[in-house]
């Protein structure tokens, strides 16, 4: 009786056999980037809800992963709570920003140097802000300087009073333990 018979090969075959198949796939012709967009605009298209991949305020549409997140820790499932909670999480984030020393919230230097234009910043959602990096950054006379100074703390002054009852709209429509995990994503002060 010889070793490699029919019982041999059959044993071969079948522990061949899914090694085969498993790899297979893997000589496969890789999809262009063509065919890689579309399915991932079908894979958007497919999602929970209809929503899309795309970034949203959180009010219809397509949500961001962060309001996403924040509404599975809030443990909110009604939409319509939902889009309320979200407008007022939106004006809060909007005003918080506002807030921040410069557009990427970084302190922003005042460049006096006019040959390299890459040193200055963004301009500023704040007009005063701007007024004031300017003034700096030209050396304007101390008057000036203290004036642009003057506007843009009042500007500051009105933007965390609007912020303060942004904060204070927004706690109004939380559960306890909404609010708490708003304090923890840094939306509201404890």
């Amino acid at each position: 009786m010889s070793f490699f018979g029919p019982r041999f090969f059959r044993s071969i075959l079948l522990l061949a056999l899914p090694v085969y198949l498993s790899t297979a796939g893997l000589f496969a012709a890789k999809p262009g980037k063509a065919e890689l967009r579309e399915q991932k605009k079908e894979a958007g298209a497919d999602a929970p809800g209809g929503k899309s991949g795309k970034r949203d305020d959180g009010t219809g549409g397509g949500e961001s992963r962060q309001m996403t997140r924040l509404r599975e820790q809030m443990e909110v499932t009604d939409d319509a709570e939902w889009a309320l909670i979200a407008d007022r999480i939106k004006t809060v984030d909007d005003l918080r920003r506002s807030l921040a020393t410069s557009p990427n919230g970084r302190i922003a230097l005042p460049s006096g140097d006019k040959a390299k234009p890459n040193n200055r910043p963004a301009a500023s959602a704040q007009p005063e802000q701007e007024a004031l990096r300017s003034a700096v950054g030209d050396r304007l006379p101390d008057a000036e300087i203290k004036a642009r100074l003057q506007r843009a703390h009042e500007a500051y002054l009105r933007n965390e009073s609007k912020l303060e009852r942004a904060r204070a709209e927004l706690r109004a429509v939380l559960t306890i333990r909404q609010e708490a995990v708003a304090v923890m994503a840094g939306l509201l002060t404890p």
